[in-house]
């Protein structure tokens, strides 16, 4: 595969992406035909050439107002093309309008966000387009491209000068590239792109928590997203609570970079899929969004345009995906094809399952016995304050003392916190599973409190706890368990809570208000407070 200087201004930083080659090609072979036997149910077209050109496109994204923003590397009109290798080119941000007779001529956006000093791309939007974050690059003397994050206001339609992110997000020295902005209820996540310290491999996918214009520590996304290659191009659908991300891990991708897509949140995530073929080629297939459904939405890709010319692979351009099933995108994996028993026998191995909050989440300070809350929402704020606890149950403490402490935080939220909504994530697929072929479930969901407060407090407590879960099940994969809760389908699941309080916790767990270093921050504290799913019961019809 060609390794051109157009292809490079794609990704940003300048990582070259040839394809894979797996340790031998008997591995290759065999990997390639069975993917490709499992052709998808999806419809895909070329853009026209009104937005592809024969340089490179990328990052396309239709709004519901029928705009459609992407980057690309273009000269701004026909003149320009023989001065193409003369100057010193950037990339842009470009918009368009998608009517009934296709898409309008695009335009490039304001000179304050495509200054021309910059490779300008990799944008992302908040909910209401107010906000604009995008990648500027420059490459300097002797090395490849570096990139940071910037950000825009919209005010009065008007885009404010954009100002570069803090020196936390744009860690000096390394790349930050490619952002994701996710609005949930009551905070922001921004995903995004790096090559910073601490990270899997080379470009791993990151997060950083934002409420109020605050971003806090920018966290790892984890193993489980991240390898020890390259994983780039992330999108968020929060609708399905569905991550896609382009990776080059050999032992994952059919070509140089394939989608995947993996469900989840932060650092908690499903094992990743392959979306497949033909979305997915032996070229490069990058930069997956959704249109705010699952139906459809774009990719960009440098697989050939002439399929008889394997090494057109110069640069790439945006594709259109159309579903034609009706689950959506991508089409949900079948119930595995094993009697129903040992699907239930996969979720039993699972057990039990705990899952951790916060102290007094969630909803503080109220004796309510339900809430409004999805354990996926409580879940996020506890991770995001991993760095608080470090800081929290270190305090006083020095040198290796300090270090030992922070490092059972460090092993508590990954072992403990992440992996239990791991293993909910998975555990719900095997559910599901079980349900589909008929079965009725009935689930035993005990709750815990730690003895900081009122035993008749932490009681309540440890109900809005299990309830957090049942909200969790109730907005999974956009309802799909509604119909099996509220009793519209034969098959039925039941949830039995059992709220214990604080009746259960070790003696030695501290219950001074003012000790907070021992009642709220320190691990014997913190593995009080979970919800635990203790019983998986079968009725056959």
């Amino acid at each position: 595969m060609k390794k051109t200087a157009v292809f490079l201004l794609m990704m940003l930083p300048a990582i070259f992406c040839p394809a894979q080659t797996p340790a031998d090609m008997a591995s290759r072979k065999a990997q390639l035909e069975f993917i490709r036997r499992d052709t998808l149910p999806v419809e895909i077209n070329a853009l026209p050439g009104s937005v592809n050109t024969q340089f490179s496109e990328y990052n396309g994204v239709l709004f519901p107002d029928s705009t459609f923003y992407f980057s690309s590397l273009r000269p701004e009109s026909e003149n320009d093309y023989a001065e193409l290798f003369e100057q010193f080119w950037t990339t842009k941000i470009y918009r368009s309008k998608l009517t009934i007779g296709g898409y309008s001529r695009p335009t490039s956006l304001s000179a304050k966000i495509n200054d021309d000093r910059y490779y300008n791309c990799n944008f992302t939007f908040n909910t209401d387009r107010t906000l604009l974050v995008f990648s500027r690059c420059l490459r300097e003397s002797g090395r490849q491209l570096q990139c940071n994050l910037w950000k825009s206001d919209c005010k009065a339609g008007k885009w404010s000068n954009p100002q570069m992110l803090n020196r936390r997000i744009n860690l000096p020295g390394t790349t930050t590239t490619q952002p994701c902005w996710v609005d949930m209820d009551n905070y922001s996540v921004m995903y995004f792109v790096s090559d910073r310290p601490r990270g899997q491999g080379e470009l791993d996918i990151w997060y950083t928590i934002c409420k109020n214009g605050h971003f806090d520590d920018p966290v790892n996304a984890g193993s489980i997203l991240n390898s020890a290659d390259n994983e780039v191009t992330p999108f968020y659908d929060p609708e399905r609570g569905r991550m896609y991300f382009s990776s080059d891990a050999p032992d994952r991708s059919i070509g140089g970079y394939d989608i995947f897509y993996a469900d989840g949140a932060l650092a908690a995530w499903s094992e990743p899929g392959n979306i497949g073929v033909p979305i997915n080629s032996d070229a490069n297939d990058i930069y997956f969004t959704v249109n705010g459904h699952d139906k459809e939405g774009y990719f960009a890709s440098n697989r050939p345009k002439n399929p008889e010319d394997a090494a057109d692979t110069c640069c790439t351009d945006l594709y259109h995906y159309r579903w034609l099933n009706d689950e959506g995108a991508p089409p949900q994996e079948e119930t595995p094809s094993v009697d129903t028993v040992s699907v239930a026998e996969k979720a039993v191995m699972l057990l039990p399952i705990t899952l951790y909050f916060h102290n007094d989440e969630p909803d503080p300070r109220t004796t309510d016995t339900t809430t409004r809350q999805n354990y996926r929402a409580t879940l996020a704020d506890y991770l995001a304050m991993e760095d608080t606890y470090k800081a929290e149950y270190s305090r006083g403490l020095k040198g290796t003392d300090a270090e030992i402490a922070r490092g059972r935080i460090e092993r508590f939220f990954e072992d403990s916190v992440r992996n239990g909504f791991r293993k909910l994530e998975e555990f719900s697929q095997f559910l599901l599973a079980d349900l589909q072929s008929g079965n009725s479930v009935t689930l035993t969901v005990c709750g815990f409190a730690s003895p900081l407060h009122r035993s008749d407090y932490n009681l309540a407590l440890s109900s809005r706890r299990i309830a957090s879960f049942v909200n969790y099940l109730k907005e999974y994969r956009n309802g799909i368990f509604l119909p099996y809760l509220n009793g519209k389908e034969k098959a039925r699941l039941t949830i039995l809570r059992e709220p214990e309080g604080s009746a259960l916790a070790k003696k030695d767990v501290s219950d001074n208000p003012n000790d907070r270093r021992n009642s709220v921050y320190s691990i014997a504290a913190s593995v009080e407070r979970k919800i635990q799913i203790t019983r998986y019961e079968v009725t056959e019809p």
